[in-house]
């Protein structure tokens, strides 16, 4: 969804048009979500107040955005986001009775947040790689929310994985049957390869994301941030 698909969508959910409000959230909801991670800095799944803080701010900026104020939807998404979430970090801090200064160290760690995101965002096109890839995972059963949850922490174990991914993508049997039948073909890759069950099944989700970004190499923001293990 470009900008002027999101103006005329925007448009059209201020005026009433609920169907096209629920296509505009179903379609940002990864970004929302992985802003209140970048935000909070730490995995947040839809379980967690932050997130519903974030989808509460999605569905406000739907209502508000105007593209005359000169900013583009996602960069304002952003704002709402963060600014809900200080203020909710305020309210718990209040209600902690922890320190002002503390809270200020919090407010300003925030702020500073938000404009290396900005930066980021006007910069490169790793959001909508991001929109992109949420949405190639979906036929994989996996959502991209969970990524952080299952993404090594290791860096050898990264390259062991990447090199997994580099060696299945040479293949073009594998390939054909992992595009086909929407799932790692893992008997067919043990046979090939001599990789063991456990690896592959342990990482399976990380895996098939690899995969996914070898196969689309137009996504040279995003296969750059994730396979560093960065947080989206």
């Amino acid at each position: 969804m470009n900008q002027v698909d999101v103006v005329k969508a925007t448009t059209e959910a201020q005026n009433g048009d609920e169907i096209v409000r629920e296509r505009i959230i179903c379609h940002y909801k990864p970004y929302a979500l992985n802003t209140v991670g970048h935000i909070c800095k730490k995995y947040v799944s839809w379980s967690d107040e932050e997130a519903s803080i974030g989808l509460l701010a999605l569905n406000k900026a739907i209502d508000t955005y105007e593209e005359s104020k000169g900013r583009t939807f996602l960069n304002y998404v952003y704002l709402l986001i963060n600014r809900d979430l200080i203020d909710f970090f305020r309210k718990e801090k209040r209600e902690q009775h922890l320190s002002l200064s503390a809270e200020n160290e919090l407010l300003l760690e925030k702020d500073q947040s938000l404009l290396e995101y900005e930066r980021s965002i006007q910069t490169s096109n790793l959001v909508e790689e991001i929109l992109e890839l949420s949405e190639a995972l979906k036929s994989y059963q996996i959502e991209f929310e969970e990524l952080e949850k299952f993404s090594p922490k290791h860096n050898d174990t990264r390259e062991n994985l990447l090199e997994l991914a580099a060696t299945f993508t040479d293949d073009v049997e594998c390939v054909q049957q992992f595009l086909q039948k929407r799932q790692f073909p893992v008997t067919l890759f043990i046979k090939k390869t001599g990789y063991k069950l456990k690896t592959i099944e342990r990482h399976r989700k990380y895996i098939v994301t690899l995969i996914l970004l070898r196969l689309n190499p137009q996504w040279t923001q995003l296969s750059e941030f994730l396979q560093k293990g960065g947080n989206a």
